[in-house]
């Protein structure tokens, strides 16, 4: 047998191996009693405080945003006003 052929068995015997054994594994986890039945209450209540936490605080981004698009079109108001009165020439110093 050359040596790349006992590269390949060898590494194909690794590679065999490895399924079988997360195979295994994943077997005897859904198995054992206690888990795999689900998140506990206590983490669900601390998820459902993270997203009303989460809710909060983007409630308030939102409200901050639209303050500042509300001062943005004010200025813009402003500005457009301002330049209708103003007569051409007379900046031109």
């Amino acid at each position: 047998m050359d040596k790349q052929t006992m590269v390949v068995a060898v590494m194909g015997q690794l590679i065999g191996l490895t399924i079988v054994l997360s195979i295994i594994m994943a077997w005897v986890k859904t198995r054992s009693p206690g888990k795999g039945q689900g998140p506990s209450s206590e983490a669900v209540q601390r998820l459902s405080a993270q997203i009303e936490q989460l809710q909060g605080s983007l409630d308030a981004v939102a409200l901050e945003v639209e303050r500042i698009s509300e001062g943005q079109r004010f200025t813009t108001k402003l500005l457009s006003e301002r330049g209708a009165t103003v007569r051409p020439g007379l900046g031109d110093g």
